[in-house]
Formats: structure tokens, sequence, C-alpha cells
């Protein structure tokens, strides 16, 4: 294996063609210097024509590598940039589009950068620097899209940023800080002179899902969203949690704001589950609520206190079926996950309590501290 990898810039591209100059230039002037071995772009008809008018028949292209040249940055035999490096993304019948109008037309622009780009990301060989600075922004988040499937670690992603003065265009127009040159801001009229100012690139971090890809899909490359698709089917889908509210004095918990019915043994279960009491606590802390006195003003606690579970020390199984109930229950209320509040044995829970709301909190811990819920908010 070739120690060195070969670098390739791929760019989105609209009509702005500084767009792949500045980003060129910026790669070369970072601290650790990039000079792509060859540039691949991305680009529509209309986008084309007018890069080839300015970068090549302009001479834009060609003074931009004298000037690095000059600058001493190492450049032979890199930089590779001619027709075969400009790919138009194609309409429904295969030719060149003209812009990108539609849904459809966007998705065939994912498609067809998906492919382009996996021809780079299945040769170990290579190394992609993407810049998404240019295009529609549709076409630069399908690009960063694409990347989040394909790319590998040694991938980057880039936006250009340009200083704020610069921001509006320039005169003459801003292809990279060209040496000796004057630039007039437009709108602010101020004047920059090349050695001020500095062609910056944001390194875009991005979450890799190759490994997603490699190990369903490494045959045959589908289509952008049937790949989209299928790695949704097996991500796991996120969980939307509900509103859930206690209050512990009236005995009464809500559910997206629709009261559950529950019995008084599952009311005092859920206190100690949503205040986050440890398991090994809870047969001891409801044995010890069905003793406390003075309860005749909490109507809930007083028919507990009546009722023939945790009476008995030795039968822990008034735990399990309490937490059975009250999983069902609140399953029927519209909880699909119920065990993630009332988890199965041996289990932790993962329900985030903080969501929970509660009510008449410090009421009831005044005479049933055993029963013991968070600060009231």
């Amino acid at each position: 294996m070739s120690q060195h990898k070969r670098i390739i810039l791929v760019s989105a591209m609209g009509t702005s063609p500084a767009v792949l100059t500045n980003t060129v230039w910026g790669l070369a002037h970072q601290k650790h210097s990039i000079v792509p071995d060859e540039i691949v772009v991305f680009i529509t008809k209309s986008g084309k024509d007018l890069l080839i008018q300015r970068l090549f028949d302009d001479g834009i292209w060609n003074e931009m590598r004298s000037d690095l040249k000059r600058e001493k940055i190492e450049i032979d035999g890199k930089l590779v940039f001619g027709a075969t490096s400009i790919r138009v993304i194609p309409d429904a019948e295969g030719d060149e589009i003209e812009d990108l109008r539609t849904g459809d037309d966007n998705l065939r622009a994912a498609d067809f950068m998906l492919s382009q780009l996996r021809q780079y990301t299945e040769d170990s060989e290579t190394e992609l620097h993407v810049s998404i600075a240019g295009g529609r922004k549709t076409m630069s988040a399908l690009l960063f899209s694409c990347m989040t499937l394909l790319g590998r670690e040694c991938d980057k992603v880039y936006h250009v940023l340009l200083p704020q003065d610069l921001e509006q265009g320039a005169t003459p127009e801003f292809f990279y800080p060209e040496p000796g040159k004057t630039f007039v801001s437009k709108g602010a009229t101020k004047k920059l002179k090349a050695k001020q100012i500095t062609t910056e690139l944001f390194e875009v971090p991005f979450v890799r899902m190759r490994g997603w890809y490699q190990e369903k899909f490494n045959a045959i490359p589908p289509s952008y969203r049937t790949l989209v698709a299928r790695i949704q089917e097996v991500v796991p889908p996120a969980v939307v949690y509900p509103e859930i509210e206690i209050d512990a004095w009236n005995g009464w918990a809500t559910l997206n704001g629709q009261q559950v019915p529950m019995s008084r043994p599952c009311f005092a279960m859920l206190l100690l589950l949503a205040s986050g009491v440890e398991t090994k606590e809870h047969h001891r802390r409801l044995l010890e609520a069905h003793r406390v006195s003075n309860t005749a003003a909490c109507d809930w606690l007083t028919s507990f206190q009546e009722g023939p579970l945790f009476t008995n020390e030795s039968d822990i199984e008034d735990i399990y079926k309490t937490m059975s109930n009250l999983r069902g229950k609140l399953k029927k209320a519209g909880l699909a996950d119920a065990e993630s509040l009332v988890p199965q044995r041996g289990r932790a829970v993962m329900f985030p309590l903080p969501r929970i709301k509660w009510r008449n909190v410090s009421k009831l811990a005044d005479i049933c501290g055993c029963l013991f819920v968070p600060s009231e908010t």
C-alpha cells in the first residue's frame, strides 16, 4: 500500500467559481498545508459554463497555481483539474441539468453525488476533502448528508469563511487573496489589500454512518433515498417521552394531561420510581408507609394503609405484583414504553425523571417522608 493517499477535493458548485479557488487557497495556507492531488466538482450546466469561462478562459485557475508556486507551495503533479473533473448533474433524460428546481431534481442530484463519492470512498488509497460552501443550499445539504453516509475517518468536510467585508462581494471579484491586489468591498466600499485577507476554512464535524452502510449494503449501491430509508430501519427510533404530572398529596397522576386510574399501592410505587429511590429501598419504604400515623388528612394514603399489601415484611412478591399492575395501567393510558419508568425485574429506570412535574410534594413529605419525592418546582 502506498504511504501517500491521493487527496481528492470535492466541491459543490453553483454560479460562483470563487468558492473553489478560495477552498484550494485556504487548504494550502492552513497550519498543516494540504494541496489536493485532484479536483472534482458537482455542478449544473449553467454553473459549468460560468466556471469554464471564469477559471479557464479568463485564466484565474492558472494565475492561482502560479501564485501558489511563488509562495513555495509544492503543486507539481497536483491540483489536476480539467474537463473530466467537472461532473454535471443529469436531468431525468440523462442530459446536463440546467438548475436544481424541483424535489425530483434534488433527489437525482443526491443519487448522482452518492454514486460519484462512493467510487472514492471504496478506494483505500484516497482521502476526501469536501467543500459544501458552493451550490444551492439543498445541494450542499445533500452533499453533507452523503458524507455522513459514506465518509471514513480520514475524510473531512469544510465550509469557507470569508472576511465579513467581502461577504457581499468585491471589486475586482474576489477569487483568493491575489498578491499585490487591492479589493473594494461592495456596500461598505472598504479597501482591503490581499495581505490583509485570510481565507479561513471551518472543518465541519459530522457523524460517520459508514458502519451501517458497509454492514447492510456492501454489494450494490442503492439510491440515496433507499439508503437513507434502509439505514433508518436499523437505527433505533428517537424516543418522545410524554408529559407526566404527579400530585403527591391528592393521589393522582396524569399522562399528557389525561388522568391515569390506578390503585393506591400503584400510586405509592409510582412515587418511589418517579423520585429515583433505589430499587432495593422500595419494599422497606412501602412497609414503612403502611405504618405511618396521622394520615387522616391524606385520603389516598389512608386507603393505602387499609389495604392488604405491604403489611408482611417477608412477602416481597407484593413489589413485583404492584409493578406489573402499574406497568399495565401506564401502557393502557398511552405510555408505550412503560418499562422505561416501571422496569422489569433487575433493570433500571430509564425515563428522564426531570421531565416529571410534581405538585404538593412538601405537604406529603411532612407526614410520610419515606415516600420522599424531589423538591417541588
